[in-house]
């Protein structure tokens, strides 16, 4: 009888340790923008064939971005509206852009362009955009446009005051914070370092978000990183995050209770430089 006992409670020893160990391996997310997909064949396609769990986010503007929307829904990926909006500097932005003093209407006139033809969007993020989310009646209005249309927001983070995300959940959005530029420098030891900065947020946090673009070196890092992504990490798309965002509804009267912040939207961010513009 003893030995019988000994060997149940032997068995649900290993068990257990299994279990705990297939769900802890599976507890890092890490997820993976690649933003201005719309204006190069050969890097889309090198991005398009990466696992599905590499999002992409579609500049309305670019020349393919019909095209690129079509494919990546097809391969069950998510996608987002990369939206053009106006930086702090005089760096022109795409057509169709958000602007500084843009009214509701006009607002809501480019979200429905931009979504017309990024039409399997499930949300947005935004390109450039540093004085455009920290100013927070263009934000109001965007937030309500989203809210409308049931899209998600990404806050790039192109710049340390925006209030991007925190008027996103007073407007009833679901919303997370970029974590890790992957390619603000395009050196290639660059780039892999900031992509295992990404994994080491990941086992800090429980979740990062990267952010990258469709270029040579950061398509280099990515095929290589992703085909030996360590198996406490877990590659993700946006939606799975969004998903299980937690949101405070839009309230017309005082909030009478404060929300802690997601822990994807928590400090530090990494520092990043005025992006680009319009990519060459």
């Amino acid at each position: 009888m003893k030995l019988l006992i000994k060997s149940a409670v032997k068995i649900f020893i290993i068990f257990s340790t299994a279990l705990y160990t297939s769900i802890s391996l599976a507890q890092n997310k890490l997820a993976i923008v690649i933003d201005d997909v719309g204006y190069h064949l050969k890097e889309d396609a090198a991005i398009l064939a990466m696992p599905r769990e590499i999002s992409v986010a579609i500049i309305p503007a670019a020349p393919h971005a019909r095209a690129r929307n079509q494919e990546a829904k097809s391969q069950g990926r998510d996608i987002l509206i990369h939206m053009p909006m106006q930086p702090v500097s005089a760096v022109k932005i795409e057509d169709g852009g958000l602007h500084l003093g843009m009214s509701s209407a006009q607002v809501n006139d480019r979200v429905n362009t931009a979504k017309n033809i990024v039409n399997y969007a499930i949300g947005m993020n935004n390109h450039m955009g540093s004085a455009a989310t920290a100013d927070p009646q263009l934000m109001t209005y965007l937030m309500t446009a989203l809210q409308e249309k049931h899209l998600f927001f990404l806050d790039s983070r192109t710049i340390g005051k925006s209030v991007a995300g925190k008027i996103a959940k007073e407007q009833g959005v679901r919303s997370l914070d970029r974590h890790i530029f992957l390619d603000d420098s395009n050196e290639l030891a660059d780039v892999q370092h900031q992509f295992q900065a990404a994994i080491q947020y990941a086992r800090k946090h429980g979740t990062a978000i990267a952010i990258g673009h469709p270029r040579p070196n950061t398509i280099a890092v990515l095929q290589a990183g992703i085909n030996n992504l360590p198996e406490d990490i877990q590659l993700v798309g946006m939606g799975n995050l969004w998903r299980n965002e937690k949101v405070i509804p839009p309230k017309p009267f005082i909030l009478l209770f404060t929300e802690m912040p997601a822990p994807t939207s928590m400090e530090p961010f990494e520092p990043v430089g005025l992006l680009r513009g319009i990519p060459k």
